[in-house]
């Protein structure tokens, strides 16, 4: 099992790259590099939300550590083929833990 990794274009505003790398662990990474952002949210914390523009990455972040509010507009495509993506992973970690 190795980490997947897809680069998105948000779609509000201005045109920024979403670097985005889910690990097998069940863990996900997100960086803005045009904002200097970098989150890492549990799969939990995550939820898509469908809108008239696209697809809302909503980032909910609440711990010891950070509060966090975030979201992202990507296009429904590029939101399909992450959610695709997280799915395949967290099968994949719980068929594997299912074998241990």
């Amino acid at each position: 099992m190795l980490a997947r990794e897809k680069s998105c274009i948000l779609q509000k505003g201005a045109d920024f790259n979403v670097n985005v790398r889910v690990h097998p662990c069940c863990t996900i990474e997100i960086e803005i590099p045009e904002q200097s952002q970098y989150l890492s949210p549990s799969l939990e914390q995550l939820q898509f939300k469908l809108c008239n523009q696209g697809m809302m990455l909503v980032v909910d972040q609440d711990d010891a550590e950070n509060e966090l509010h975030q979201e992202l507009l990507l296009s429904r495509e590029d939101a399909m083929e992450l959610c695709k993506m997280i799915n395949e992973v967290v099968e994949e970690h719980e068929e594997l833990m299912s074998n241990l």
